[in-house]
């Protein structure tokens, strides 16, 4: 007897969870900046290095950047800027992790305070966000055919399943070269620079990933020579990149993440020795994740009259793609100004969106979140000097999946797609945004393989007791397989003596069976 066999890669969820961890740091200002006087912006983001998985639990290294814009005068005339990195390493408890699983992890700057020690020391403290799921990745050897054994009877067929066919991280550099606004004088000193990214989409095609999005470019600076001290603008630059995958055909299903690590923005010279253009370097990690459709041909049973086959047998989840679907989610509020701060003009307003927790529901699924927003103005208390305010927005929102059960996998990923702010008076700001929710689910079902098959002699006594002709009444759960294996006959003679014109029987029915 030959067994012709092939491999079966397959990933099962083992844990999905949140998990908020705290970093709080002190900070001295470098010997080659300004005193402190006044804070005036902070951004950050967090940035995952490494995961390493371990017995019931992982470790996430990393670390958290942050950029701060301050004041290094009572008169706001002077501006120093001040950028870092605070590393961590976090270890995660999760039952049933082992050394060889997939961490996956996204992870979210849910709050960040910078509070001024004195002129030349900050304390810095952050609460980070992390979404993980432990994945464990299964590869087996399962029986495709039965040779050598023309007597045997064999039960095979087909086995569809969506797979998970790539998951790799991957970093991926935008780099865009750009002109400032023709109504904008030359650029001298540059105050503030950031970069934040919107209208993300990942779509496989054949042979590549296309990656489409919008850099958003907010520039505040000095310019030579002008009444105006302080001047800004913002600007959306479209940009596309392939990554080159091989096995990537269009066919697949992407549930592909990109995250934005860091940017550098160079103020260069144009053709006339004039400072207007700006190099943009931004620095992405790109979490492939591609499913696509297989089928596998699989023995599912086998027997013979003449020996004793003994399957072994191993049960194995499958998913099967139940929708693919991307949301969008409406969020709007009108936010109330800090005390004693009122807005002369808004210069520019950026957000993030975190998901804190997710519900299924008769019609779908609910998304509980966060929009965390920071909208620079210029200050009408403060005699038009630049100041920063930060407000987060609660958002609900019920994302519809037809054929909705319990026994569901999902995975949601929020895009930024777009946020503005508008000045209702000068103590409030009303913010609306439009937040992607794409959301990857998928129904499970237990299959089983045949991994071996082993051979016995045949229990010749009990066949000979068992009489020559026999009258048989169909039960719950009977297939003429069944009743062919049991009885030592086989399923075509079975449907031939009884006439059957398919496999199709119900409980009550009344078989004739012949032993061989």
């Amino acid at each position: 007897m030959e067994l012709i066999k092939r491999e079966i890669r397959n990933c099962a969820w083992k844990v999905k969870n949140t998990l908020q961890f705290t970093i709080d740091d002190t900070v001295n200002v470098p010997d080659s900046l300004m005193d402190m006087e006044r804070l005036v912006l902070v951004k950050g983001n967090v940035v995952i290095e490494d995961t390493v998985a371990m017995t019931d639990r992982f470790q996430v290294q990393g670390y958290m950047q942050y950029q701060i814009l301050y004041c290094a005068d009572k008169g706001g005339n002077a501006f120093d800027s001040m950028i870092g990195k605070v590393p961590f390493v976090e270890y995660v408890n999760a039952d049933g992790t082992e050394e060889q699983d997939y961490i996956e992890v996204h992870a979210s700057l849910n709050d960040l305070t910078v509070t001024m020690l004195h002129s030349r020391k900050i304390s810095l403290k952050a609460l980070v966000c992390l979404d993980y799921q432990v994945k464990e990745n299964e590869v087996f050897q399962a029986v495709t055919e039965l040779l050598d054994m023309e007597s045997a009877e064999v039960l095979g067929g087909n086995l569809s399943m969506m797979s998970l066919q790539l998951q790799k991280r991957e970093p991926l550099t935008v780099q865009e070269q750009v002109e400032i606004p023709a109504n904008k004088p030359n650029i001298y000193q540059v105050i503030w620079k950031s970069v934040a990214v919107s209208k993300i989409q990942i779509k496989p095609a054949d042979g590549y990933l296309l990656v489409t999005g919008n850099l958003g470019v907010f520039l505040i600076y000095t310019a030579e020579e002008e009444d105006t001290p302080i001047h800004y603008f913002t600007m959306e630059i479209p940009f596309e990149q392939k990554v080159m995958e091989e096995m990537v055909t269009q066919d697949m299903i992407s549930g592909s993440f990109l995250s934005l690590d860091q940017y550098y923005i160079t103020v260069v010279q144009d053709e006339s020795g004039e400072d207007r253009l700006l190099d943009i370097v931004a620095e992405f990690t790109l979490e492939e994740k591609l499913y696509g459709d297989e089928t596998l041909p699989l023995l599912q049973d086998a027997y013979c009259p003449e020996v004793e086959l003994k399957p072994m047998w191993k049960d194995f989840n499958i998913q099967h793609l139940l929708v693919r679907n991307c949301a969008k989610a409406k969020i709007s509020d009108v936010v109330e100004m800090p005390k004693q701060q009122s807005i002369l003009q808004i210069c520019n307003v950026e957000g993030s969106v975190s998901i804190d927790e997710t519900e299924k529901t008769a019609r779908g699924i609910l998304v509980e979140g966060v929009l965390s927003t920071q909208a620079v103005y210029l200050s009408k208390s403060d005699g038009g000097s630049i100041a920063s305010a930060t407000f987060d927005i609660p958002f609900s929102y019920e994302i519809e999946v037809d054929g909705m059960k319990e026994a569901i996998t999902y995975s949601i990923v929020p895009f930024f797609d777009q946020i503005t702010a508008m000045q209702v008076n000068e103590n409030q700001i009303e913010i609306k945004a439009e937040v992607s929710l794409e959301v990857l689910a998928f129904s499970n079902e237990t299959a089983r393989a045949v991994l071996d098959m082993k051979t016995e002699p045949i229990d010749m006594e009990k066949k000979k007791q068992m009489p020559g002709l026999i009258g048989y009444m169909v039960k719950q759960g009977d297939t003429l397989w069944s009743i062919a294996k049991e009885y030592y006959t086989t399923v075509e003679q079975m449907k031939q003596i009884n006439e059957l014109e398919s496999d199709a029987i119900r409980p009550g029915d009344k078989l004739v069976i012949v032993k061989q």
